[in-house]
């Protein structure tokens, strides 16, 4: 095993040709191409117009356990989140492009006392929450499910207008 040892020093790779930088070729079947341990661990900045920052792809046929990518924040005492995704333009903060016959977006959350998905907006004239399906047959454009077996007094959907002034606000319109 040859190792390339660089000990309070640091590796300055300048490529100014149309060509990769670094190229890793790893046939490791039980270790990772990169390890990298750090308090601030990887930082990609586009600095040239109509690339990208980051880019991971998979073209082969998974059968095995493991996403494209995974993120796995594991200290039980962590309040920040694993993921956080700032837009300052107006493009999408997230799209997803599902392009296959399943669900694009699945939650699984293990919150007892909170909420699973929360959103916070200032929209003032547009739409919060707003799905839209121009080819449904039989479907359906919403679907709440419970089964739980509490015998507990609960609403499944409840609908608030909190403020006193908002008197032309319709709760529900059908």
């Amino acid at each position: 095993e040859d190792d390339l040892v660089l000990n309070d020093s640091r590796l300055y790779i300048n490529q100014d040709d149309n060509a990769v930088g670094i190229y890793i070729d790893s046939e490791a079947s039980g270790s990772a191409g990169i390890d990298i341990f750090a308090k601030y661990g990887i930082r990609s900045t586009q600095d040239v117009s109509g690339g990208y920052a980051g880019k991971f792809t998979r073209n082969y046929a998974e059968a095995g356990a493991d996403p494209c990518v995974a993120i796995h924040d594991n200290h039980v005492s962590n309040t920040q989140p694993a993921l956080k995704v700032t837009q300052d333009g107006a493009g999408y903060g997230i799209e997803i492009d599902q392009n296959g016959n399943n669900i694009a977006l699945k939650i699984d959350s293990e919150s007892t006392s909170t909420a699973t998905v929360e959103i916070d907006s200032a929209t003032t004239t547009g739409r919060v929450l707003y799905a839209w399906s121009n080819a449904l047959t039989t479907g359906k454009l919403g679907y709440f499910y419970s089964s739980s077996d509490d015998t507990g007094t609960r609403n499944l959907v409840e609908i608030v207008n909190d403020h006193a002034s908002a008197t032309g606000a319709t709760a529900l319109k059908i």
